[in-house]
């Protein structure tokens, strides 16, 4: 039996948008029975098999409109003889789960308000990534346990995520401005929902003037992040923080 939890464990922590495809049900002659699975990317590669031939590649049609649609659904695959090619006979019904699509926050910055956002967040829709490189921050006793953290640094985080327009929603805090604008230099070719970055509206100002002289387009930075609800503890900031990004992720900013 192959390692279906293990790669759904690995697909999780690379935030990766992948179908499980999970048979529920067969009657009569079929090459896969009860509870065969396989995952399926967006790319259209697989692993796992729920038998090949016809169910297979009915299972990778439907995965990928399930992909497409953002919803899963329960598919039945019908195995009779079509034309010349041989078939089992039989019926297979399976059920095609989207995963790994919820919001996802790519938080940069282990600190006081990033810690506090985590906490903030949790029980909300939105997988939060934490990223810090320093030992000590991101694996502070504060962070929630389902919080993913990557001690990496930024850089290397910003090459290897996966980044949609639709769900992928980024707010930057690290403990330095400089490595701010870095950060916010290397996100900006990729597609967000959401991108806010901690800062006073001088530092942006600084960092406008920076960034657009170099001739980047800054429009959908919100710099100082976060509605304005009159408190300044790392708390009330992460709070204020939340708030907008729900706002953006249900519709009402």
């Amino acid at each position: 039996m192959w390692d279906w939890i293990g790669k759904l464990a690995e697909l999780h922590r690379q935030n990766q948008l992948a179908v499980l495809v999970t048979v529920t049900k067969t009657t009569g002659s079929t090459p896969r029975k009860q509870g065969a699975k396989m995952i399926v990317l967006p790319d259209g590669s697989f692993h796992g098999s729920v038998g090949g031939g016809v169910p297979e590649y009915y299972a990778l049609k439907e995965a990928m409109d399930c992909l497409q649609q953002a919803q899963s659904r329960l598919a039945e695959v019908p195995l009779q003889k079509q034309g010349e090619f041989p078939a089992c006979g039989g019926t297979m019904e399976m059920y095609m789960e989207v995963i790994n699509s919820n919001p996802t926050l790519y938080l940069f910055g282990a600190g006081h308000i990033g810690q506090s956002l985590c906490q903030v967040l949790e029980g909300t829709p939105f997988a939060v990534h934490l990223v810090d490189e320093r030992e000590e921050w991101i694996n502070a006793a504060g962070i929630p346990a389902a919080t993913i953290r990557h001690k990496c640094h930024w850089s290397d985080f910003v090459e290897q995520a996966n980044w949609c327009d639709k769900r992928s929603y980024v707010a930057i805090m690290t403990y330095d401005g400089t490595i701010d604008q870095q950060v916010l230099e290397e996100i900006l070719p990729h597609p967000t929902r959401f991108l806010g970055m901690v800062g006073s509206k001088g530092k942006w100002s600084r960092i406008e003037k920076n960034l657009s002289d170099r001739g980047f387009d800054l429009s959908r930075v919100l710099c100082p992040v976060g509605h304005d609800n009159g408190g300044n503890s790392p708390r009330e900031i992460a709070i204020s923080i939340a708030s907008q990004i729900l706002s953006v992720h249900y519709g009402r900013a």
